[in-house]
């Protein structure tokens, strides 16, 4: 929605329960990014607060919030988290969060499979269970299930993907992040000036994850790097500079 309003010139107001944008994923830093971005583009940002009521005013539709902020709006658009259907199969297969699965996507029951969101499948990158929400891992784990029920005999190992554009940036996002593994090592640089941020995530020396908000030069070769699994035998730090990922 926000894109869209922009370039309609629409007010936009964003309220958010966390301190900063993207709290699972973003530090502070990053969060703060994510604003001063959003505010270059006419955003408003209300944070640590929430919507406890609706009520109208003159024909107006009114937010107000439990902080006793009051939001005019015309249209709201609102996220709402997500619940993972798994009743029908509750007695048949092994539960946590979703459906858990092995490394070639098999359930705890014989002949069926489990792809895509609802999938709690053993990752091979960080060799522990993972549940990953974005189309290219639903898509990743849809080609994996259906050749293994067709047959074959493959693991899942892939590095999940994200990338928007944002406030007139880009973010991307991939492989593991400290919302999905907190104990992760990581190393950073980022410049409010310049309007970059970068983060990389490292487990036993090999690196897994990363957030790139700005141009994603060398976005392709980080992933290359997770593919592989090797170990980082180099400074982690240079990693963040993309004229170190050339070779």
């Amino acid at each position: 929605m926000c894109p869209r309003a922009f370039r309609q010139k629409a007010k936009v107001t964003w309220i958010m329960r966390g301190p900063w944008f993207l709290r699972y994923v973003l530090d502070e830093e990053g969060g703060q990014l994510c604003r001063q971005l959003g505010e270059s583009q006419g955003v408003e940002f209300i944070t640590s607060d929430e919507v406890q009521k609706f009520t109208r005013n003159n024909g107006r539709f009114v937010a107000e919030t439990v902080n006793g902020r009051k939001v005019d709006f015309d249209l709201l658009t609102y996220g709402v988290g997500l619940d993972y259907y798994t009743e029908p199969v509750r007695k048949e297969v092994e539960i946590k969060s979703g459906i858990v699965t092995d490394a070639k996507l098999r359930t705890s029951a014989a002949d069926a499979y489990a792809a895509g969101d609802i999938a709690v499948f053993y990752d091979l990158m960080v060799e522990r269970h993972n549940q990953m929400g974005t189309w290219d891992n639903a898509e990743a784990h849809g080609r994996v299930a259906a050749r293994n029920m067709a047959g074959a005999d493959e693991d899942f190992f892939d590095v999940p993907t994200y990338t928007t554009t944002m406030f007139g940036s880009t973010l991307a996002v991939m492989g593991v992040t400290p919302d999905v593994q907190p104990d992760l090592e990581s190393v950073r640089t980022f410049s409010f000036e310049e309007k970059f941020y970068r983060k990389l995530f490292f487990k036993d020396d090999r690196l897994v994850g990363a957030i790139m908000i700005g141009p994603p030069k060398g976005r392709k070769k980080l992933i290359e790097i997770m593919r592989s699994r090797r170990k980082i035998e180099r400074p982690k730090q240079e990693l963040l500079d993309p004229a170190n990922l050339k070779d």
